[in-house]
């Protein structure tokens, strides 16, 4: 296995063009026919003419993957396929696997309370009052209740210890009740991963994960306590995501063997929680949203995102996103700096899904 030297985080995606590996044919994904291949370039295209329509969308990668073979793939200038390409929040739904690994081996269930993990001095003197209600249920479902955006800033400019100062933090509504968006969620996941295992999430999701896929090239960034990250800051290629993809649409098999139990995605790729549970009381409004094709409202589930049309994504900012559609039997793929990842997400269900 290689895996590259640490590296500092940088704002623009961009500079992933010199964090770059090798991979080998044996470990590549099945190419389609050059007739198949050819059948989806115009959509595959079009995706691209698509983002590139406004000055602040850049597509970097685009792959497809139908029926387990890759019937098309692409490249921008300056891109490639050997790319480390930074994920953003779609390293999220990597900690998730974690965690179902980690429960597979009967580390942990996602009824444990969060705070059974913490020695005393690792909590907060004085605890909120319902920090000792959340369990890794709540982590994995965006509704712990602790923090906000502002929050997570603070503690990533600070230099005290994450998980800590995470714990300390206000509570917005009891565990369970609401939808918060909070990558300190994730890295509760991805400290509480490496204290049952003993490792690094990245170690643990090397042996669990990358190993049997054929992934070989990756980073992580960790914290200063040496914890990964877990919400943010893994780098892979559009291939590994592709993999990963892959690896979810068979929940858990991979080339036939078994690696994570099929409920574990009953659980995981299902709506958990939605969007908009405890910020609308109107039924009317509420029957709306339910009826609504709007990517952002059709519920979360471990740490990933529900699509409309039965389909799953992985979701990282900029336009990072891996697109699991069991229906289609596909997975698509972007790498990409775009200021909002709706344009992708459109391009792809009107071009590419409905070509199949």
């Amino acid at each position: 296995m290689k895996v590259i030297g640490k590296i500092a985080l940088f704002f623009v995606v961009a500079i992933a063009t010199g964090l770059t590996g090798c991979s080998t044919q044996s470990k590549s994904l099945p190419r389609a026919s050059e007739r198949v291949m050819a059948e989806y370039e115009e959509a595959g295209d079009r995706v691209f003419r698509d983002t590139a329509s406004e000055s602040t969308y850049r597509l970097h990668s685009l792959m497809i993957i139908k029926d387990d073979e890759v019937v098309y793939e692409k490249w921008a200038v300056g891109h490639s396929p050997e790319q480390l390409h930074i994920l953003w929040s779609a390293s999220k739904t990597f900690t998730a696997l974690a965690v179902g690994f980690a429960e597979q081996e009967g580390l942990l269930t996602t009824d444990d309370r969060v705070v059974d993990f913490f020695a005393p001095n690792e909590l907060p003197s004085h605890k909120n009052k319902w920090l000792e209600d959340i369990t890794l249920h709540h982590l994995l479902t965006m509704s712990s209740g602790l923090g906000d955006d502002y929050s997570l800033r603070q503690i990533r400019n600070g230099l005290g210890d994450w998980a800590r100062e995470t714990l300390s933090m206000q509570h917005y509504f009891a565990p369970g009740e609401m939808y918060h968006y909070s990558s300190m969620d994730t890295y509760l996941l991805s400290v509480i991963v490496s204290k049952v295992t003993g490792r690094k999430l990245m170690d643990y999701l090397a042996e669990k994960l990358f190993e049997p896929l054929g992934i070989d090239d990756y980073y992580w960034e960790e914290a200063p306590q040496g914890y990964n990250v877990g919400g943010w800051g893994l780098f892979l290629t559009t291939e590994s995501l592709a993999k990963a993809g892959l690896f979810m649409l068979h929940r858990g098999e991979w080339n036939g063997k078994r690696l994570l139990a099929k409920e574990w995605f009953d659980k995981a790729m299902s709506p958990q929680i939605m969007q908009y549970k405890g910020r609308e009381t109107n039924p009317e409004r509420i029957e709306q949203l339910k009826r609504s094709r709007n990517q952002w409202n059709q519920g979360y589930g471990y740490q990933m995102w529900c699509c409309i049309d039965g389909a799953y994504r992985m979701d990282g900012a900029w336009g990072q996103t891996v697109i699991i559609h069991p229906e289609k039997n596909a997975v698509v793929v972007t790498t990409a700096h775009a200021s909002n990842g709706k344009t992708i997400l459109e391009s792809i269900w009107n071009n590419i899904f409905t070509k199949m």
